[in-house]
């Protein structure tokens, strides 16, 4: 007797599963950087304790003075709410009826499927890893009445779009104002216009493109905390206001165009130091276009730095200052002309499980509702986190 669906359900789950925790985090280099923690997650929930000032009942007097008031380490506990993110495959009945005599016709599909999702999953994580937690893929121009939406979108985020993929569009506040669930047909590199489906549709610069339903911030949010906003010198991450704990900032500095060099790194080097009590950052990302300006200076100086490993087996280039050194390496969906200098001890994903295949009630392939096809669903309930936002830093707006 050949495969079944029982037996199918069985290998998706034994053979399968395990390759695809090791594919979703080993194969992507930011998350096999990053720690994971479910220890600190209770329910649907992760608990941080974040340090937020420091204790200044400390101070030096003459003889028989007052001694200084006494004071504490300021602490918040924040609880977070973990994000839930899925990836489906379908596989039609023809597939399964064909393949009852012949085994390798049934792997065949169910192994190409498997793979699949975990590539498209695992592509759009580091997008979310790296982005700017309110779904935002890239901002339109103006379009009027026309499918060939204009964008204003970098090669990194036009690449983060592809035919076939579906969208919605309309502001961070209201995802589908504009445009629900339309399929792009085509995306131009050149002009940075990308076609869709449908009627017609007119935008401003005032709109963007999301996912189709990943858009939303706040209480709405459904993607990732991404690098962009944990990184930042302003703005309330996980609840904590940095005008109101000045602790809570990450440092920035804006290169006003100037060229990516070692005096710059080696500023923001020094400059976390000075504000970190976690010391130095010990990997920078950037894009690919400041890598290669990077290394051009490198070889203009006639320097050759050493190579350095990371976790996973990637590798990436030595930056170094008095204070310290860090591994500069390059990231697909690092956002343009930025440079991040992390320390990788203070980030974290936090998650309730590892990636799972969903089986409550004891099938991992199910029918799909009035059809000839079976689908199977995988979900990950996480969060990305930090506890010491000071310990990163960024430069920002770097020579194009």
């Amino acid at each position: 007797m050949g495969f079944d669906r029982t037996t199918a359900s069985a290998v998706l789950k034994e053979v399968y599963l395990p390759t695809v925790r090791e594919q979703l985090v080993n194969q992507n280099e930011y998350l096999a950087q990053v720690e994971t923690n479910s220890e600190d997650v209770e329910g649907l929930e992760t608990v941080l304790s974040l340090h937020v000032s420091r204790n200044e009942g400390i101070g030096s007097r003459k003889e028989l003075e007052l001694l200084p008031e006494a004071g504490n380490q300021g602490f918040v506990k924040q609880r977070v709410n973990l994000k839930y993110h899925y990836g489906r495959l379908q596989l039609s009945g023809p597939v399964i009826r064909s393949a009852r005599s012949d085994s390798g016709s049934w792997i065949r599909p169910l192994e190409n499927e498997t793979k699949g999702v975990v590539m498209d999953e695992k592509r759009d994580e580091e997008r979310q890893l790296l982005g700017t937690s309110d779904g935002v893929i890239a901002a339109t121009g103006v379009t009027t009445a026309a499918n060939a939406v204009v964008t204003t979108a970098t090669k990194t985020q036009l690449r983060q779009l592809r035919v076939g993929m579906y969208v919605d569009i309309g502001t961070v506040a209201s995802p589908t104002t504009i445009a629900q669930n339309r399929k792009i047909t085509a995306i131009n590199l050149t002009t940075g216009v990308v076609t869709i489906d449908g009627a017609v549709v007119t935008t401003s610069a005032a709109h963007r493109i999301f996912r189709t339903g990943n858009g939303g911030a706040g209480a709405d949010q459904r993607e990732y905390t991404g690098l962009q906003s944990i990184v930042d010198s302003t703005g309330t991450l996980f609840g904590v206001d940095p005008t109101v704990y000045p602790e809570w900032a990450s440092y920035e500095k804006d290169a006003a165009g100037a060229a990516i060099s070692d005096t710059l790194i080696g500023e923001l080097i020094d400059e976390i130091d000075i504000i970190s009590p976690s010391g130095v950052p010990n990997w920078g990302i950037t894009d690919h276009v400041q890598a290669r300006k990077y290394g051009a200076t490198l070889v203009a100086q006639k320097r050759f730095n050493n190579t350095a490993e990371l976790k996973g087996g990637f590798t990436g280039i030595e930056a170094s200052t008095g204070s310290g050194t860090l591994v500069v390496s390059t990231l697909r969906d690092c956002p343009v002309q930025t440079f991040f200098g992390l320390n990788t001890e203070h980030l974290g994903l936090h998650e309730a499980s590892e990636w799972e295949f969903m089986e409550e009630d004891g099938n991992v392939l199910n029918r799909i509702p009035n059809k000839d096809g079976y689908e199977a669903t995988l979900f990950h309930y996480s969060e990305h986190v930090t506890d010491a936002r000071n310990a990163h830093g960024k430069i920002v707006n770097l020579a194009a």
